[in-house]
């Protein structure tokens, strides 16, 4: 048995489970719904399934990869320990749930390298990748954008950079001024009011709303959402 089938099993499997905890009462819009819309609703519905199922088997399958698994008995050692114990479970589940919700592929990635990281450990690793996927949950695609942006020096401090940081060792100033983010990047210009307050939250930045910058635990969070190519450490 492949390694995508295999995954998709599982992810079936977990997705039956949560679905038996739901109560009844599910097809009660039915009754108020003409046949054509329910036909509609039917086929996105499968469309949705399709993907989202996708979805979970690639990050699953990501973490096989990333736990070294190469053949369908390694894969299934993997899930094995995926699911040894109460707290690999949940993240499992979760990391699966989100993964299933997200388009973003650097996501699902980082959600499969979490499920395998913790995978061969107990306890404390467990409980970081936990709170790591529960950050990566509310980080969508323009999020990530303005923190890589500011995870980059802004042009107007290029001349200072140069001159006083850079020529003597010392990293780049990266403080970010919200006008000068709206010129670099227009298509963040009005969203990032929304965007920037997130980040602020969640310590991936720090400022106000005057300038801000990238924190170390925000330059940590892009290492882990990088592709394996151009990841460093």
């Amino acid at each position: 048995m492949e390694s995508r089938e295999l995954a998709i099993q599982v992810v079936v499997a977990v997705a039956d489970a949560a679905a038996s905890l739901k109560g009844p009462g599910a097809g009660a819009v039915a009754t108020v719904l003409s046949p054509f819309a329910i036909d509609a609703l039917g086929r996105i519905s499968d469309t949705l399934g399709r993907r989202r199922l996708n979805h979970g088997a690639e990050t699953l399958e990501d973490g096989a990869e990333a736990y070294g698994a190469k053949t369908p008995e390694e894969f299934a050692a993997f899930v094995e320990a995926a699911i040894s114990d109460a707290e690999h479970q949940e993240l499992l589940a979760r990391a699966l749930t989100i993964a299933q919700d997200t388009a973003m592929r650097d996501k699902r990635r980082a959600l499969g390298r979490a499920l395998a990281s913790a995978a061969g450990d107990t306890g404390t690793e467990v409980d970081e990748e936990l709170l790591f996927i529960r950050v990566l949950d509310e980080l969508d695609e323009p999020h990530v954008r303005l923190l890589r942006l500011m995870n980059t020096a802004p042009p107007s401090l290029e001349d200072i950079n140069r001159v006083q940081r850079l020529d003597v060792g010392l990293p780049p100033i990266r403080q970010w001024h919200p006008p000068e983010i709206a010129q670099v990047d227009p298509g963040l210009a009005e969203v990032m009011w929304g965007l920037l307050p997130v980040l602020n939250r969640l310590r991936l930045i720090d400022g106000n709303e005057a300038e801000y910058t990238i924190t170390p635990y925000g330059e940590w969070i892009l290492t882990r959402l990088a592709a394996p190519a151009e990841q460093t450490s």
